[in-house]
């Protein structure tokens, strides 16, 4: 996968994972999380995959948009997207951790943190 074919494939499921009530089923979105998920919330909660599929599957619409996406390419199979959400006049900042597995791209770790 060429650089700008992975930032526009991981962007794709960045935006499904933020937005899953645009899922036609919210099952879909279990399997970008690897079993050994783990999330750093903006709250300052630690949430693991289980915790995290709870959520998915149970959140309401977000009014938020991402920007300033970027994908870098750690080594070969991990790649470290990092990109601001804003929610309003607010904003959060992410990073996400994506390991190439079981031929597919999976969310192996994320961290949000307020932004100032």
């Amino acid at each position: 996968m060429h650089d700008k074919q992975l930032q526009d494939h991981l962007y794709s499921l960045e935006e499904r994972l933020l937005h899953p009530d645009r899922e036609a089923d919210r099952q879909n979105l279990i399997p970008l999380l690897m079993d050994d998920y783990r999330e750093f919330c903006t709250s300052g909660r630690i949430f693991n995959r289980q915790q995290t599929i709870e959520d998915l599957l149970a959140s309401s619409p977000r009014t938020a948009t991402i920007h300033y996406f970027n994908v870098e390419l750690l080594a070969e199979g991990v790649a470290l997207a990092t990109y601001r959400i804003s929610r309003g006049m607010s904003f959060t900042n992410h990073s996400s951790l994506w390991l190439f597995r079981d031929n597919r791209w999976q969310l192996h770790f994320h961290q949000g943190t307020v932004g100032s």
